[in-house]
């Protein structure tokens, strides 16, 4: 069907059905494989459009019942669509044509959410409305993967606390979300073939199911036997157990020769214990390794083991090449591995080197980031840094001769999804703890990081305890270590705790974060009131460095002017000396020349009189006045009538020609 006809169709449907929500509509044609008319009825009453001939009321309506469950669409299950009951379509009884669509509160409320919930390396996508309740989500995956409603933990909810009553309009969530499904109960989910819902009555299969199973079994090589004690739950499969006992014994799953499994169990290894039939408590098994050297034989165990037969060349040969696979693939396995740090390795950074790359051979390329660097690195990396970069820190310890290490590592830490919330959560250092220098190196740099009691814990940890991931976060300006996670922890045990930590962690991270905002905020106001000091301290500084720079100025000033007034002074003197030589001395009373009296008014009032004679020349009088200290420059020496300044006459007439005799009064005035 082209783009334009669905568009087309599309726009018709929302026009019959009143549906606003275009995900909602796509959703619905989608599952009617886009034919209009049955879309409609889906949602629509089945009622009859006739009218009666009299005009009578229509007959009441009935909602269909022909959902069909098998033709509904993968990526849009029948079980996320609203019930039809939640439809009110309105009814017009006057109308000749019968009923007609009305809005639907449901649909045009309604928004779909789409969850995609990771567990166990899986991913389940579920598309719900956020009109439905969380309890809905469990239901939906309960019929997905089997797991009991009860026994499903949903975590990565924006609110802390959010339980099966909570409807999801409530949460405000975004159109698309993801959550990790945690189930701490349980050790595997129900397996397909032995699935239990709530409504069946097989209440003792539920029971095996949930049972624990001690396997005691046997292991023959060569004339020798080992046994093993294995406390498995009802929910693991045989091909899970088998998996086990490979880490355990290095013998693959299509190399063991069982004795002593149900008959179930040897048709189906994906059958769950608590569903083939096993003995309870303790179930007795023997196993031993197939004979593959050679030309396959005929060979038979016992009623209940595996038959290898050579019927015909055909199946000899395919046989051959499998023979050949599993020879290749056991001395593969069986050769002696590359240890993940070696004994003599340098610096922490060159053995965290190595350790990725032997680690990423080994266990493939997905597995967490590992922190290549010192410990101290990897603190400072995590812990050290402003408080909304933080991360904890999570170090792996390994060691090769522990049973548990293989497969904790294949199974449980190189899990996509556990390999992801490291990645998001966490930054890891590891280090192998194998060889005894190595031991004594790491206990050595957890005395230094993380105290004398942690390094004694770790120091008493035996190889069969290991590995470990220990969780550290900082407290009061010192290292913490928060939790040590055994090796024996499940996935989902694993994930809860480490999501435990990280909740924990990020509920102290934003208290971190508050009080290093308000730090920095009274930091920042110091250093603007610092500054603002120092600004007004060098505004100060400066004000007194001009004050001072003036003041050695005027200083200066009135040094230069006193050294002038005295050169000015010692120059009038040196005049007024000078004048004081070149007068003639004053006529006596009794002389008989002509005198001329002369009275000199000075600016202060004071009268100054001498006797001159007639005969002297007017330079004689100027000569006197100077020697009394008022200099030509400064003073004008005015005559009273008529009014003139004789300082400006001919200073070689005498004072009689000047009309300065008998006697004569001169007034000092100062020049402007």
């Amino acid at each position: 069907m082209a783009d334009g006809e669905r568009d087309q169709m599309l726009v018709d449907f929302q026009a019959c059905t009143q549906i606003d929500d275009l995900e909602t509509c796509i959703a619905i044609l989608e599952q009617n494989n886009w034919e209009l008319v049955k879309s409609i009825q889906s949602v629509m009453p089945q009622t009859d459009c006739e009218m009666s001939s009299a005009g009578g009321e229509p007959p009441p309506y009935t909602f269909p019942n022909h959902t069909d469950q098998s033709a509904v669409s993968p990526e849009f299950p029948s079980e996320f669509l609203p019930s039809h009951n939640s439809f009110s379509p309105l009814m017009d009884p006057g109308s000749a044509s019968g009923p007609y669509p009305g809005p639907s509160s449901s649909y045009s409320s309604g928004r779909l959410l789409n969850f995609t919930v990771e567990y166990r390396g899986r991913n389940v996508t579920v598309n719900v409305f956020d009109t439905e309740t969380v309890g809905k989500i469990k239901e939906v995956l309960f019929s997905e993967l089997g797991i009991p409603v009860n026994k499903q933990d949903l975590r990565g909810w924006s609110s802390k606390k959010v339980d099966d009553k909570k409807l999801l309009r409530d949460l405000q969530l975004p159109r698309e979300n993801t959550l990790y499904l945690l189930t701490p109960d349980l050790n595997k989910p129900f397996s397909m073939s032995s699935r239990i819902t709530p409504d069946s009555d097989s209440s003792k299969e539920f029971e095996n199911f949930m049972r624990d199973y001690t396997l005691h079994i046997t292991f023959r090589e060569n004339s020798r036997a080992k046994e093993y004690n294995l406390k498995v739950q009802g929910s693991k499969t045989v091909g899970e157990v088998k998996g086990d006992i490979y880490h355990l014994t290095n013998i693959p799953a299509r190399h063991q020769v069982w004795i002593g499994w149900p008959e179930a169990a040897n048709k189906d290894d994906a059958i769950t214990l608590g569903a083939c039939g096993l003995q309870s408590p303790v179930h007795d098994l023997e196993l031993t390794k197939a004979n593959i050297i050679g030309k396959p034989h005929h060979t038979v165990q016992d009623s209940s083991e595996i038959d290898i037969s050579d019927d015909d060349d055909e199946n000899n040969d395919s046989y051959a090449v499998e023979e050949d696979i599993f020879e290749h693939e056991e001395s593969q396995n069986c050769r002696k591995q590359t240890p993940l740090m070696p004994e003599t390795v340098g610096d922490q950074t060159e053995a965290l080197e190595h350790f990725t790359h032997e680690f990423r051979e080994r266990y493939g390329e997905t597995h967490p980031v590992f922190f290549v660097g010192s410990l101290e690195g990897a603190i400072k990396e995590s812990l050290l840094c402003r408080a909304k970069d933080r991360k904890l820190l999570a170090v792996y310890l390994h060691h090769d001769n522990s049973i548990l290490s293989n497969v904790f590592c294949s199974q449980i830490l190189c899990m996509e999804t556990i390999v992801n919330y490291l990645c998001s959560n966490y930054i890891t250092w590891a280090w192998d703890v194998t060889h005894e220098t190595n031991n004594a190196r790491f206990i050595s740099i957890a005395k230094k990081e993380f105290g004398s009691i942690v390094a004694a814990q770790i120091r008493g940890q035996k190889p069969d305890q290991l590995p470990l991931l220990m969780i550290v976060s900082r407290s009061r300006a010192s290292n913490e270590v928060l939790d040590m996670i055994p090796g024996t922890v499940t996935l989902d045990e694993l994930m809860m705790r480490l999501m435990q930590n990280a909740e924990n962690f990020h509920l102290q991270q934003q208290a971190d974060i508050k009080e290093e905002e308000e730090r920095e905020a009274r930091d920042s106001i110091r250093q603007e009131q610092e500054l603002a000091f120092q600004e007004s301290l060098a505004t100060d500084r400066a004000k007194a460095e001009a004050k001072r720079h003036e003041e050695e100025m005027e200083q200066i000033r009135q040094m230069e002017e006193e050294r002038m007034k005295k050169e000015e002074e010692d120059r009038k003197q040196a005049i007024q000396e000078s004048a004081l030589m070149h007068i003639r001395k004053e006529p006596p009373e009794t002389c008989k020349e002509a005198v001329s009296r002369i009275r000199i008014r000075t600016p202060n009032g004071d009268n100054i009189q001498r006797r001159f004679y007639a005969s002297d020349k007017l330079k004689y009088l100027i000569y006197y006045i100077t020697s009394q200290g008022f200099h030509t420059e400064e003073f004008k020496i005015l005559t009273t009538f008529p009014r003139r300044d004789v300082s400006q006459l001919d200073e070689e007439k005498t004072l009689e020609e000047l009309k300065m005799f008998p006697q004569e009064t001169l007034i000092l005035e100062e020049r402007p």
